[in-house]
C-alpha cells in the first residue's frame, strides 16, 4: 500500500473519542470476512486510553505490507506487542486500534520494511490465503485491510480538499483545513444467483480465467433498493428479466471495502443477451453440475473460492434445493 512513510510514535493526542456504532454479526456465521468478534470499545478511543491500551502487556499488532497480511507460524496473522514496532518506519496513520478481543487490545501496523519482522514473501494476498484462515483471523485482517485502503484512498477532504489526519485509532478522519469529519466507507454491492427451476445463471467477467463462473454483481445506484439494483443488474449484464428477489445474507468484502448483499432471483425470462463490457461468458448450469462441482467430481466450471460470498450463495442453493 502506497502512502507517506513516518516514524512511529505513540502519541494520539490528535485522537478524539467518537466513533460510529458497528454491529457484528453472529460468530458462528458461516460467512467468510465477517463474524468479527471484536469490541469495536466505542467509548474507549480517547488519546489517553489508547496510549494505555498500548502499553498494556497483553496488547498485540497484526502487520500489513503494500495491503498483505504478515502471515506467521501456525498459518495465522503474526501478532506481536506494539512496542517491538518502535523506531520503524511505518505508512501513514500509523497504529490503526481495531478493537479489544475480551481485555487484549488489537492493533494493525502498516509496515514500510517487511523484512525487518518476517521474510517478504510471508506477506500474502487475503485474495490467496482468505480460504486458509479461521473466521475470526480473517475477520479480523480485513478489518485492517479495509481501514487502511480507506486511509490510502481518502487523503483530501471531499469539502474543501484539505489534508485529513486520523481520528479516534484510525477510525474516523479530519480536515485539517475545515475540521470536517468523515468516516470510512462502505460500497453496497449486489450480488445476485438467477435460478430458473433446477438451473442456475454464472457468469465470467472480461479477463477472468478461462472456465471461472461466478455469480453476476454490481454497485448500488442512488435512487435504488438493494432489490432493484439486483434485478437492473441481471437485465444490463444479462438480458435476464427477473422476480422475486430474496436476501440471503451478506458479506464484507476489503478488497477495499465493499459490502457483498447477496439475494437468489427467479427468471422471467431465460435467453441470455451479454454486455460484452461487464460479461465475456454467461450460461445456465444445472444443479446436477453444479453438485458435481461442490463434491469434486465434475468440471463443468470452476467453482468460486470458499470465501465469496458467491461459493456461499451456491452451497445455499445446493441445500435448499436438496
Amino acid at each position: 500500500m502506497n502512502g507517506s512513510v513516518k516514524k512511529l510514535r505513540f502519541d494520539f493526542a490528535v485522537l478524539t473519542s467518537h466513533v460510529l456504532p458497528m454491529t457484528n454479526i453472529s460468530a458462528d456465521t458461516p460467512i467468510p470476512f465477517a463474524g468479527d468478534g471484536l469490541d469495536h470499545a466505542e467509548y474507549q478511543r480517547s488519546p489517553e486510553q489508547l496510549q494505555a491500551f498500548m502499553k498494556k502487556t497483553s496488547a498485540r499488532a497484526i502487520l500489513l505490507h503494500k495491503g498483505r497480511i504478515g502471515i506467521g507460524d501456525g498459518g495465522r496473522p503474526h501478532r506481536i506487542h506494539p512496542a517491538d514496532l518502535v523506531g520503524h518506519d511505518l505508512m501513514a496513520p500509523g497504529p490503526v486500534f481495531l478493537g479489544l478481543e475480551g481485555e487484549r487490545p488489537i492493533f494493525a501496523f502498516s509496515v514500510a520494511n517487511p523484512t525487518a519482522f518476517m521474510p517478504e514473501e510471508n506477506f500474502v494476498s487475503l485474495r490467496g490465503i482468505g480460504g486458509n484462515l479461521s473466521p475470526a483471523d480473517l475477520a479480523l485482517a480485513g478489518r485492517a485491510k479495509s481501514l487502511f485502503a480507506w486511509h490510502h484512498i481518502e487523503k483530501h477532504c471531499v469539502s474543501c480538499g484539505g489534508k485529513t489526519v486520523a481520528r479516534d485509532g484510525g477510525i474516523k478522519q479530519k480536515c485539517t483545513g475545515c475540521g470536517a469529519e468523515s468516516f470510512p466507507r462502505v460500497s453496497p454491492v449486489a450480488i445476485m444467483l438467477v435460478t430458473d427451476g433446477d438451473r442456475v445463471l454464472l457468469g465470467r467477467g472480461p479477463g477472468w480465467p478461462e472456465g471461472f463462473m461466478s455469480a453476476l454483481a454490481g454497485f448500488v445506484s442512488p435512487g435504488e433498493t438493494i432489490e432493484e439494483a439486483a434485478q437492473r443488474e441481471v437485465l444490463e449484464e444479462a438480458g435476464i428479466k427477473t422476480q422475486n428477489a430474496r436476501y440471503v445474507f451478506s458479506q464484507p468484502w476489503p478488497f477495499p471495502a465493499q459490502l457483498m448483499m447477496g439475494f437468489i432471483l427467479e427468471a422471467v425470462t431465460t435467453d441470455i443477451t451479454l454486455d460484452p463490457k461487464e460479461l465475456e461468458d454467461a450460461r445456465w448450469f444445472t444443479r446436477d453440475e453444479i453438485l458435481a462441482v461442490f463434491e469434486k467430481r465434475g468440471n463443468a466450471f470452476a467453482c468460486p473460492p470458499r470465501q465469496t460470498i458467491a461459493h456461499q450463495l451456491l452451497r445455499q442453493w445446493l441445500a435448499e434445493t436438496a
